[in-house]
This record gives structure tokens, sequence and C-alpha cells, in this order.
């Protein structure tokens, strides 16, 4: 079994050990009670508003559940000089984080799997499926963050404080655009022009996460081709982009 088979093999059977798997069980089932008493509460459509409910939560648990494991494993893995012992193999390095991202991207499908299962229940089977490879997407986007910041930060909290910073911009881009194109004053200033360029800005260069993995798509309609297309264009130029960021991390470290 070569290097990269054989790191991946270890981070998912960490996985299992650290019962990540039973940890997934309780937040799918209490997602479902949740959204089973909200709906209790609706007076028409109960079907999809918890159907909303579950894949809101179940979309929000799983990038939490991705960036807790991935940062906690790089960190033990460190403390325990692990990651020494690893990186003083034949294997070089960016054979080393090829397996990592390989690893956590795995963990993070099959998490998107698992969460997708109970929705075949409340929606369209075609709808789930679709869901489900835009939510595996948005996790493979949050696993390469928290591997990146971790890398760079080496700490718990730190890396998880950058990584939910990420995750949190990523999803409200497309609000904070809206907000800053119309101004509550009538007369917009110098401020509110530099306002709205900020963050146009800084939507040129971060992930789309509010067009991923749509509720609407769950109880709606499926996602067009160019919606999936653009899913899966960003999750491949961002994913690539921050694991070359890792990867100049990972060289400029002292082992």
């Amino acid at each position: 079994m070569s290097f990269a088979a054989q790191l991946t093999r270890m981070i998912v059977l960490e996985a299992l050990r650290s019962r990540l798997a039973w940890v997934a069980l309780v937040i799918v089932g209490a997602a479902f009670g949740v959204a089973q008493f909200l709906s209790r509460v609706a007076l028409i459509e109960s079907d999809q508003i918890q159907a909303a409910l579950v894949a809101a939560l179940l979309r929000a648990s799983g990038s939490f559940l991705v960036a807790t494991f991935v940062i906690t494993s790089m960190v033990r893995e460190a403390n325990d000089k692990v990651a020494e012992l690893l990186l003083s193999q034949a294997a070089s390095r960016w054979n080393y984080l090829v397996a990592k991202i390989g690893g956590y991207s795995l963990v993070a499908f099959l998490i998107a799997a698992g969460f997708a299962l109970p929705l075949f229940a409340l929606c369209k089977p075609a709808n789930v499926v679709l869901w489900t490879v835009s939510f595996a997407c948005e996790l493979f986007i949050v696993g390469a963050v928290s591997l990146f910041c971790v890398l760079s930060l080496a700490q718990v909290l730190p890396a998880f404080a950058a990584t939910a910073g990420f995750y949190i911009l990523a999803r409200s881009l497309q609000a904070m655009q809206a907000i800053a194109a119309a101004p509550l004053s009538p007369a917009a200033g110098w401020a509110d022009s530099l306002v709205k360029g900020t963050v146009n800005a800084i939507a040129l260069v971060m992930p789309g996460l509010d067009r991923f993995a749509l509720t609407r798509w769950l109880i709606d309609s499926p996602p067009s081709g160019a919606e999936l297309g653009h899913v899966l264009s960003q999750t491949a130029v961002y994913v690539g982009l921050i694991s070359a960021a890792s990867l100049f991390d990972l060289y400029r470290k002292n082992y």
C-alpha cells in the first residue's frame, strides 16, 4: 500500500475511533426533532418547512464537524510528534499534503452523504442527490481552509476562529453586497462607495458558499447545469488554491 493510501486510511480510522459517526447521528436526530417540533406550528406546507429546517441545520452542523475534526486531528498529530514521523519518511511533503486533503475530503463526503440520507424521506431523490453533491463540495472547501489555518496557526482556537470567520464571510457576501449597493442614505458619499468597493473586492477572491446547497433545490426544483457547474468549478479552483497555500506553508516549516 502506498504512503498516500496508508495516510488516507489512517484518517478514516481516526474519524471512526473518535466517534465522529455517533456525533453525526446525534446531530441528525436533534435536527429532525427540532424540525418536527417547529413544523407542527405551521398551518400549511409543513413538509417543506421541515425539509428546509433539517437541511439548514445539517448544513451548518456538517461544516462545524469537518472543521473541528480536521483542526483537532492535525493539532493532536503535531503534539504527539506523529507529523514529524510521517514527514521523515521517504515520501515528499506534497505527497503528505495530498494524502491529508484526500483523507479529509473522504471524511467530508461521508458526512455529507450520511446527513443527506434522512432527506430522502422528505424530498425527491434526484433533488437530494444533487443537493448532496453541492453540500460535499462546500465541505471540501471547509476542510481545505481548516487544514490551511491549522498549519499556519498551529493551535485549535485560533485555527477554528479563522475557519469560522472565513465560512461566515463566504456565506454572507451576497447579503453584504446587497446592503452595500443600497445604502440607507439617499445621498451616497465617498464612504458608501468605499464600503461597496471593499465588499465587491472581497467577493472577487472569496468562494460564494451562499450559492452552495441551496434549500430551494430540495423543496422546489433541482439546480440547473449552470448552477451545478458553478459549484464544481468554484470547488476545484478554491481547493486547489488553498492547497497550494498550505503546501507553501508546509515547506517553510522545519521538522
